[in-house]
This record gives C-alpha cells, sequence and structure tokens, in this order.
C-alpha cells in the first residue's frame, strides 16, 4: 500500500489548502485519492459531491465506502466526465506533479478552481518544459506559496519543500470565479459607520468584474479570429493587453485591479487622518501582499467593519508606537542613539527632546539665520502621531490640528530658533543643531498620557514620581536614582490581524 508516492495529505495541510474557500454545495475531484483524507474533509465540510481517481487496489477499495470512483488512472480521465464540477483539489504524486497538475488544467472546465500540492522545486528548478509550462499557467492564471517541509510531522514523513498552487481555470463560466462578489441582500444599514455609502462599493465591485470580462472577451476573440483565418491565413493572429505599451498578462492585470481597488477603499475610509505612519505601511504591506484576496462586497465590508470596531485597538497601538519612539532618546539608551537626562526611558516626561527634526542647511544659515525648518524625513510623522493619540484621549478632532511641519511653515515669521512658540498641545523650542524641546501645555493631559501607557504596557505607574523627578531637575536639586524594579522585563505589543475571505 506504501508505495513511493503515497503521503497521505496531513489535516493541518488540507486546512491551509482550503483557507478562505467556500466548500459547502460545490461538486469535488480528487485526482490522487488514496485512503481519502482530502475527501473526508470536503465532505465533513459541506461538499455536495466528491468524485476521485486512484490506481492501487488496496486503496481504492477503501475510497470507494467515501466517494465515486470514476477512473484508476487520473492521466486517462477527460474532461466529458468532469465538466460540472466547481473545483479540483489534489496532492500529486511528486514524481510527476507537474504532469498531474497539467493535466488537471487541460481537463478543468472553464472557471473551474484548481488547488494543488507539488514539489516546490517543480516551480523554482524549470529543466524540462513540462515544467516551464506549468509555470507560466501559474504565473498567468494562479499564484503558489512556499509552505516548506510541511511533511515532516505527516502520516508518512518527508522533508521535502511543499508548494501551494492555486489556478483559475480561464474562460467565459465565472461561476466560481465572482462567487461571492455580490451580497445576497443590500445592507443599507452598512451606510451608518459613515466611511463608504453602499453605492460606492457595489459600483467598485461591478467595475472590477465587467473589466475581467472585457479582458477576457478580447481573448476569447483572437481565438475566433484564428480559427476563422487558420485555414488559409497561415499566421497566429493574437490581441494583447499593453499598459505603458508593455504585455498585461490576465493574472497580472487582475491583481494590479485589486491593489488599485483596495488602495481606493483606505484613501476613501481616509485612514492617513486616524493612523500613524506605522500602521499605514501595514496596510500598504496588505494590499500589496495579499492581492489575491478579492475585491468582493463581503470583504471589502468586513474590512470596513474591522476598522470601526478595532478603533481604539488601533489607536492603543499608536500610543505604544509613539512613546516607543521618542522615549528611545533617553540619555543611557543602548540603540547609540542621542540621549538626554530629561527624557525617561520608561515615562514621557512634561518636558521631552527629539533630534534630527529641524538642521539648518548651510543656505539658511547664511541668509535665514533665524527660520525653522522641518528637514523632509520620517522622524517628524513620530510627532504627528502623537497628536493623533492623544487626540483619541482628549476626544479632540485631528483636523483641528496642523502637522508640525505645516504649522512651521506657515508661522515661518514668528517662529524663530530658541523662542517657544505654541503647536497643538504642546509648547515647542527649536535649535540650530536640530533638536526640538517639546513640553506638555497641560499637566492634566500628560498624566492621562502615562497613565495609559503605563495600563497597556502593564506596569504600575507611581503617582507622583515622575513628576517630583522633573520638578527637581527644573530647580537644580539632586535626588538620588530611583529603583527601575517597575520597569517590564518584556513589553507586550497590540496585533490587529487582517483576515479575509479568498474566492
Amino acid at each position: 500500500m506504501f508505495n513511493k508516492d503515497f503521503f497521505p495529505t496531513p489535516l493541518e495541510v488540507i486546512e491551509i489548502m482550503t483557507e478562505g474557500e467556500i466548500l459547502t454545495d460545490k461538486i469535488f475531484l480528487e485526482p490522487s485519492g488514496g485512503k481519502g483524507d482530502i475527501v473526508d474533509y470536503l465532505l465533513n465540510a459541506g461538499a455536495k459531491d466528491v468524485l476521485s481517481c486512484e490506481n492501487n487496489e488496496d486503496l481504492k477499495k477503501i475510497l470507494q465506502t467515501k466517494c465515486k470512483v470514476i477512473e484508476s488512472d487520473f492521466l486517462s480521465l477527460t474532461s466529458d466526465r468532469i465538466s460540472h464540477i466547481d473545483c479540483i483539489i489534489m496532492n500529486p504524486p511528486f514524481s510527476a506533479d507537474d504532469k498531474h497538475i497539467l493535466h488537471a488544467h487541460e481537463i478543468a472546465p472553464a472557471g473551474c478552481k484548481i488547488i494543488a500540492l507539488c514539489n516546490l522545486s517543480t516551480l523554482e528548478n524549470l529543466y524540462t518544459n513540462t515544467r516551464k509550462e506549468l509555470k507560466n499557467i501559474v504565473d498567468n492564471f494562479g499564484s503558489y506559496t512556499d509552505l516548506g517541509d510541511c511533511f515532516s510531522e505527516a502520516e508518512r514523513k518527508t522533508g521535502v519543500k511543499v508548494g501551494l498552487i492555486k489556478i483559475q481555470k480561464a474562460g467565459t463560466s465565472y461561476k466560481t470565479e465572482f462567487e461571492g462578489f455580490f451580497m445576497d441582500e443590500e445592507p443599507e444599514e452598512k451606510g451608518e459607520n459613515g466611511i463608504m455609502s453602499y453605492n460606492v462599493v457595489r459600483d467598485l465591485v461591478n467595475r472590477y468584474v465587467g473589466a475581467v470580462k472585457i479582458f477576457d472577451e478580447q481573448l476569447n476573440a483572437a481565438v475566433r479570429l484564428n480559427n476563422l483565418l487558420g485555414s488559409f491565413y497561415g499566421g497566429g493572429l493574437g490581441f494583447q493587453c499593453t499598459e505603458n505599451e508593455k504585455p498585461k498578462e490576465r493574472n497580472e492585470f487582475k491583481k494590479d485591479m485589486q491593489r488599485a481597488g483596495w488602495k481606493f477603499i483606505f484613501k476613501k475610509m481616509n485612514l492617513t487622518k486616524h493612523t500613524t505612519r506605522g500602521l499605514m505601511e501595514d496596510i500598504n504591506k496588505f494590499v500589496e501582499q495579499q492581492s489575491e484576496i478579492p475585491f468582493t462586497m463581503k470583504n471589502i465590508y468586513h474590512m470596513l467593519d474591522m476598522v470601526v470596531q478595532t478603533t481604539g485597538q488601533r489607536m492603543d497601538k499608536a500610543l505604544l508606537e509613539v512613546f516607543d519612539k521618542v522615549t528611545g532618546f533617553h540619555d543611557d539608551n543602548k540603540q547609540g542613539l542621542p540621549g538626554w537626562k530629561t527624557n525617561s526611558h520608561y515615562l514621557l516626561t512634561k518636558t521631552f527632546i527629539h533630534p534630527y527634526l529641524c538642521p539648518q542647511d548651510k543656505f539658511d544659515k547664511q541668509y535665514y539665520p533665524n527660520k525653522v525648518k522641518i528637514s523632509y524625513n520620517s522622524r517628524a510623522d513620530t510627532l504627528d502621531d502623537m497628536v493623533k493619540a492623544i487626540c483619541y484621549i482628549t476626544a479632540d478632532n485631528y483636523d483641528n490640528f496642523q502637522t508640525l511641519d505645516r504649522h512651521v511653515s506657515d508661522n515661518e515669521r514668528t517662529i524663530t530658533f530658541g523662542q517657544w512658540f505654541d503647536w497643538a498641545f504642546f509648547r515647542v523650542r527649536a535649535y540650530k543643531k536640530g533638536t526640538m524641546h517639546f513640553e506638555f501645555k497641560d499637566a492634566e493631559l500628560w498624566g492621562k498620557f502615562n497613565q495609559r501607557i503605563a495600563k497597556l504596557k502593564g506596569y504600575p505607574l507611581f503617582e507622583g514620581k515622575e513628576q517630583t523627578a522633573y520638578q527637581n531637575r527644573q530647580t537644580g536639586r539632586k535626588t538620588e536614582p530611583k529603583s527601575k524594579s517597575t520597569e517590564p522585563a518584556q513589553k507586550p505589543t497590540i496585533l490587529t490581524t487582517i483576515k479575509l475571505k479568498t474566492a
């Protein structure tokens, strides 16, 4: 029974293969049924029917008790016998995985989804024509993921690195490809979140689906044209979608539209006003790396709900981000950064210093000796992020405040080096070497900020401790070093997971 190609698929691997897929009421083909691990999973998940192939007689007897076995040799199976299926899911023999997956793609009906495991080397070491052909199909109509040695703890172990392929068979049938793109009912109440209206979302989805269909129409037109002219013209004609005079493949076209669509959604949600630079980078990473997530109405509203429901969590993360950045400039920091005794490493002092914000260039030193300019770097974002985070604490409208760069630019005639000026929640003073001093204008707000940080980091905040140290520094009074026993051994993190359904 256990021949060289028999490696039953572990449950955790099947879960990865089917993650995000709609399994209920679908008809599946499992071309390498084995003893039925994948078949069992699909039936338990609500599949309408599962067909299978298996050439080992002992395994076939087991498999026939679970599903209909329609062929012994999968490579002999013809397309007319599976024209009604919705999806092919397979763990083919790795000794011929490229041939099996190519055959699956060849006989699959239009619009069918193909999910297959393979030896990762099949996709990365393209020394045969079949491997090159398979890689070309994956690049144009699907994607693949490196699962590593996911069979190292399996029923039959192997250290081979495994790839997971997902391919959407092209064609005029969009039953599988666009399933779930439109909601059954129009949830008008979704507009209550004030971020995006239902009609805007539906229009975006309509445009996306329509664009894919138009793309396929021109490909089909090229095929029909060749069929008409091939008998006497003798040349191969083709239509091609191009961008900036470069050809655009179907799968690349879909990914680009998905990226553009998600970016449009995030822009409409105006997240830049409510999230920090770090969070925006996380969102951009999501858009770039998760372009396989369909641009469906359900997924868009899932994202909208997530944004609304996790506002507090996101702003707590913002508070921790800005706190860690600003307090990194304490006098005994181990990061090689400049430091000052006025800055604490475990609390934000009422007056704190941040470097590299406004160094004078040679031109300004010569012609505008007292003009303050915020330099073009990400460090000013830290202070802007702090204002956003404080607005979350105070319930102030961030729209009422300017960024530090804009505020200094708009008041360039009155803001000079060495002189205090007001900005947002702070009094600020700039120095020519580039450092800026910030002081909370409201001592109560300063206390609330630190209380919130202490709660998030999980250590007690002793009332008056930092205030007393600050007052002593202002008066020149010396104090004995305080114990740092209240500093947490490990900083907890707050994570926001974006998980949407794949089609």
